[in-house]
């Protein structure tokens, strides 16, 4: 699943953020992909200009893969920023691509 809304009030409100949850059970299948290429374009169709990420942890290999894969940039890091249960402190990214 998936849902999105605008990341900041009033004057920022253009720009989307989007939150996703896959199942565990059915990582590496590619549902990931399916329900970011389709967030985006609901929220093209919707009037958003730009989707961003503020948050995606660094050592998560795979969710900076398939969002770079579909267009994003990292636009900024934020240095030691998530507790990781095994890497400790991490940074994460913050995310962006026009739409």
């Amino acid at each position: 699943m998936y849902k999105f809304h605008p990341n900041q009030p009033a004057r920022g409100a253009h720009v989307v953020n989007a939150s996703y949850m896959v199942k565990p059970g059915v990582l590496g299948k590619g549902i990931g992909r399916q329900m970011g290429e389709h967030s985006l374009l609901a929220a093209k169709q919707a009037g958003f200009l730009a989707m961003q990420f503020n948050i995606i942890v660094s050592t998560n290999r795979p969710a900076v893969h398939l969002w770079q894969s579909l267009g994003f940039n990292i636009i900024g890091t934020v240095p030691q920023a998530f507790n990781h249960s095994i890497h400790g402190l991490v940074n994460t990214y913050i995310m962006h691509r026009f739409l």
